[in-house]
């Protein structure tokens, strides 16, 4: 059995040897010039000194001059007059000087006395004419009078117009009876609207009476009548009689 040497069993550890010192070396050198390292230190003094903020500039303010007060002027204050009292005067009395009655001139003692003059006589009144009664003017006949007469007017106008209704069938019945019937005018007498208040019970009699307002030509109302009143309602009756025309 061969025996191996001991160097040779640890040949990498001996090979590695060197360079471990080398950088053992290296680290101490390092170290001690890391110790030698001094820090720079500065002596000189430093002054840190605090300073306030400027205070804000203060406004400005713009002086107002005073208006200085109008004078008002002095019132000037009139003396009020005093009313002195007015004394009466005297008022100087005529000096009489008597004539003596014999002094007098005779002449005019014996003068006579004028004789008084005659006043005229005032003239005689002339008698006044008599003034003659103003006329009465003639009386106005009264709306009712006036509205009466031209219902009577409108009734006798369509009496006057009707037709009896012919044909075949109007001369096989021969009907016969009184229809009455509405209608509305206008002032001016236009025809508004018309219609049957009371039936005759024949077709034939209430058509006629229609036909009878439709061909009717209505006056104008009077002034007077149905004051205020655009339109008016009125109504007629009229009678049918076979044979009447």
């Amino acid at each position: 059995m061969t025996t191996t040497p001991f160097f040779y069993r640890f040949r990498d550890a001996v090979a590695t040897l060197p360079s471990l010192l080398i950088l053992a070396i290296l680290i101490l050198a390092g170290i001690q010039k890391a110790v030698k390292i001094q820090a720079h230190t500065d002596d000189s003094t430093v002054q840190i000194a605090l300073t306030e903020p400027d205070p804000p500039a203060p406004p400005v303010v713009t002086p107002v001059t005073p208006t200085p007060p109008t004078p008002t002027p002095p019132q000037v204050v009139k003396p009020v007059p005093v009313m002195q009292p007015v004394r009466p005067q005297p008022v100087p009395q005529p000096t009489v000087n008597p004539t003596p009655v014999s002094t007098l001139p005779s002449a005019e003692m014996a003068a006579p006395a004028p004789a008084p003059i005659p006043t005229p006589a005032p003239p005689k009144a002339v008698p006044a004419l008599p003034t003659p009664a103003p006329e009465a003017p003639p009386a106005k006949p009264s709306n009712a009078s006036v509205e009466s007469g031209y219902v009577a007017k409108l009734r006798a106008h369509l009496n006057s117009i009707k037709r009896y209704p012919t044909g075949r069938e109007a001369s096989q019945q021969r009907p016969q009876g009184k229809v009455k019937v509405w209608f509305v005018l206008k002032r001016d007498g236009t025809l508004v609207e018309q219609g049957i208040d009371e039936s005759s019970n024949s077709m034939l009699l209430d058509d006629a009476a229609r036909k009878t307002i439709n061909r009717a030509a209505f006056p104008a109302f009077p002034e007077s009548s149905w004051t205020g009143e655009a339109t008016h309602r009125f109504s007629a009756e009229l009678e049918f009689v076979p044979g009447a025309g």
